[in-house]
């Protein structure tokens, strides 16, 4: 049993939330408040969060230590199992003495706040003030002790639908707060359909084995974690739940995140992943016989669909054969065509020299169409243009488009 403990309080009411601004001290925020993991869906996501929290709690201890006229901003705590009990304060005798009338709206928002100690607090936003308080008590607690810390206490539900709401809040502060990163969006958006149903692949898509086959980095082209190659990166994932998005209309009637619509966009992406890892011959190789590793099919650059732009490539592919309903076309082409460099589809667009580029180039995708008899006649010559300016060879002429068997378009 922990020890019971108390705070002056406010209260107040903002939106479907009630709030509670109150002070703490650097002991109580070292004894009671817990890391955050708890509303994320996956331990690796909610490591990816913390990526770089070590640096930045390191220049939160060194200014706490060095300055005495420190200050921060008012850290946002989620409480969940054990509801902390809200007593008003008695404003009556304050009132009579300074003849102010009625108090009872103002004695509705003022009051203590007791904990039994059983709470499980968590910062919600502030994560690296309250690591960097937790270490100053530790090291230099004297120094920090008649400190008094602005806080505000949340109700947070400990069920499925409260870790939504409480990931949706915690995405709403830091984009109207600062400009949230692209891999921070897709692990706490709570809002946008492709970053919802990147964080269910992670998780629960057979082939990457709980997230172990993907790579949570701040960087799309970042796809090593912990000295491991892996097949690809989240920011990739989401990249690629962004191209397929085209494939999928929300139910009318529906919120974009409702969980019909992510159930089936998750199928989508889903169905995406299984006929390339089928049909694709690297994919196949690593995914399916397992007689290949990453860094075997990155060596070189040889397989780009190991490559975060490959496997771009190959859903903006997907999604156009799937719109024209001609899935058959890019399977043949996956298992008939060549796509190891050099001399792979990609050579001299993408790939070139043994170097790759990182974004794609609208002559990539359109360069593959090409040889698909994809490309409408009109587009050929600008094709053509590009690519002798990309190249640098202005006598470059386009190859022969391929001999394909005559295939049955999807009903």
């Amino acid at each position: 049993m922990k020890t019971p403990w108390h705070t002056p309080s406010l209260r107040g009411v903002l939106g479907d939330w009630v709030f509670y601004p109150a002070l703490m001290t650097a002991e109580q925020i070292a004894k009671s408040v817990m890391p955050s993991k708890d509303i994320r869906e996956s331990k690796a996501l909610d490591d990816y969060l913390q990526r770089d929290l070590k640096p930045r709690v390191n220049k939160i201890v060194s200014y706490l230590k060095a300055r005495d006229t420190r200050f921060f901003n008012a850290i946002l705590l989620g409480v969940f199992d054990s509801a902390p009990n809200w007593v008003e304060f008695d404003l009556g005798k304050v009132a009579e003495k300074l003849q102010l009338g009625d108090l009872s709206e103002e004695q509705s928002s003022m009051g203590l706040l007791t904990f039994s100690g059983n709470e499980k607090i968590f910062a919600i936003d502030g994560q690296h003030r309250v690591e960097a308080i937790k270490t100053g008590h530790d090291e230099f607690a004297d120094r920090l002790k008649q400190d008094q810390y602005p806080v505000i206490f949340l109700a947070h539900l400990d069920n499925k639908e409260g870790k939504v709401r409480t990931r949706r809040l915690f995405c709403d502060i830091n984009i109207n707060a600062v400009s949230v990163s692209k891999g921070d969006k897709a692990i706490i958006n709570e809002d946008d359909l492709s970053a919802i149903v990147t964080r269910r692949l992670f998780a629960e898509y057979p082939h990457f084995k709980g997230g172990e086959e993907i790579a949570v980095t701040e960087k799309i082209e970042q796809v090593s974690k912990d000295g491991k190659e892996r097949f690809t990166s989240l920011l990739a994932l989401f990249t690629v739940c962004q191209k397929l998005r085209k494939l999928y209309k929300r139910r009318r009637g529906t919120a974009e995140n409702s969980p019909e619509n992510v159930a089936d966009f998750q199928k989508v992406v889903a169905s995406f992943f299984d006929f390339v890892i089928k049909h694709e011959p690297a994919l196949h190789r690593y995914f399916i016989k397992q007689e290949t590793t990453p860094e075997q099919e990155r060596k070189g650059n040889r397989s780009l669909v190991f490559r975060p732009i490959g496997l771009e490539l190959l859903a903006r592919l997907y999604v156009h054969f799937s719109i024209h309903k001609k899935l058959p076309v890019l399977e043949w082409a996956l298992k008939n065509l060549s796509w190891k460099n050099p001399g792979g589809e990609w050579d001299g667009t993408v790939w070139s020299n043994g170097k790759v580029e990182t974004k794609p180039k609208p002559t990539a995708l359109d360069f593959v169409l090409y040889r698909l008899a994809e490309l409408p006649a009109q587009k050929e010559t600008g094709l053509r243009d590009k690519l002798r300016e990309y190249r640098k060879d202005p006598t470059y002429e386009l190859p022969k488009k391929a001999e394909m068997p005559s295939l049955k378009s999807q009903p």
